[in-house]
């Protein structure tokens, strides 16, 4: 168990070296990689089945003991990311914890919508006592009585405003937009305080390590006080002038009590990233990969154009890192890489090492 507890402290603090220096990078050709392989793993069983109020320990052994085939293979590979686990139910976790009810189903959750007006804020209620709170919150503690040193407790993140006021009004956000753009405003400056009450409580219940936590959405590290990820999937449906009212101002109020930030969105739609990309402080953009839309490392110049600069977490299977690594080096790139197995893992690491730019600069 020593050796274990020695060798992932050890792992952690080359990631965090190397993310150091990456997130420090004034020029561009840097690069982070994360792979994955298949792995047998038992299955968890399926959301809806399960009395969380009775059952949550329960529920969180069955993803933790899914979680160990994959730390185990990858013993001994050192890319950047880190074996953790954190309270994981869908999506509606990231909002619940303002009193919403949810509905549970096979494989995730979905929030009910609770305000019947954008000004019915007296119906959010910050407070300990709200059952998703309390499910996060016995979660983590629940996780941390199962730590054997061979993995840590990440940071589960959180919704931009935006989006969790979609979670909380409903579809009817899009009409207060126009027809209730002050009440609208007063929502958003809400849930600006409102994140940041609960998203200080869930970083207090995951595990500090090397100055810095790591987070769930990237599977790695990041220094110092750190918001992520946030998403507003929302902003997809909605005008850049929608969000550039109602969605970027108060982001850019929000990350201002942190040190960086972790984004996330979508490639179906990136009207609204060129502005989003211009949020201060913000350390790391993820582009994900929509259902039927361009495949991420194939459609790189139309993503770097509505990027700007700031640096990118892209996925893609091995071979495509491999056809397009030289296009990725005119920007510093978070690389989560799809693998056929180990060996591939292995062989694609020293590629992208050898080409990034810490090795062809020496």
């Amino acid at each position: 168990m020593l050796s274990t507890k020695s060798a992932l402290r050890e792992h952690i603090h080359r990631v965090a070296c190397r993310a150091r220096a990456f997130y420090a990078a004034k020029e561009p050709g840097h690069f982070l990689l994360a792979t994955h392989f298949p792995v047998e793993s038992p299955p968890v069983p399926p959301l809806h089945q399960f009395d969380l109020d009775r059952q949550l320990g329960e529920w969180l052994d069955h993803q933790l003991k899914a979680s160990r085939p994959a730390w185990r293979a990858r013993e001994g590979l050192d890319d950047d990311s880190i074996p953790s686990i954190c309270p994981g139910f869908g999506i509606a976790e990231h909002s619940a914890w303002l009193g919403m009810d949810v509905h549970l189903q096979e494989t995730t959750c979905l929030p009910v919508p609770m305000l019947d007006s954008p000004d019915d804020l007296g119906r959010l209620v910050l407070s300990p006592k709200n059952r998703w709170f309390q499910y996060m919150k016995l979660g983590y503690e629940h996780l941390r009585r199962r730590q054997d040193g061979s993995f840590v407790l990440n940071v589960r993140g959180t919704m931009a405003p935006m989006d969790i006021a979609n979670a909380v009004r409903g579809n009817g956000l899009f009409t207060d937009f126009i027809d209730e753009p002050a009440a609208t405003g007063r929502l958003m400056q809400f849930l600006v305080t409102a994140i940041r009450w609960y998203y200080d409580r869930l970083v207090s219940w995951a595990d500090t390590v090397e100055g810095g936590h790591v987070f769930r959405h990237i599977g790695s590290w990041m220094e110092g006080r750190c918001l992520g990820h946030l998403s507003n999937d929302a902003a997809m449906l909605c005008s850049t002038a929608v969000y550039d009212e109602f969605g970027f101002p108060y982001e850019r109020d929000l990350i201002d009590r942190y040190e960086s930030a972790i984004y996330h969105v979508h490639n179906e739609k990136l009207h609204y990233v060129p502005q989003l990309a211009s949020l201060p402080k913000l350390a790391l953009l993820e582009v994900a990969q929509d259902p039927k839309a361009a495949l991420l490392l194939s459609d790189l110049p139309r993503i770097f154009a509505a990027t700007g600069s700031v640096a990118l977490r892209l996925a893609g299977t091995s071979d495509e890192v491999r056809a397009h690594l030289e296009e990725l080096r005119q920007r510093n790139v978070f690389i989560l890489a799809d693998c056929r197995d180990r060996a591939d893992a292995e062989d694609l690491l020293g590629f992208v090492r050898d080409r990034s730019m810490e090795a062809t600069s020496h």
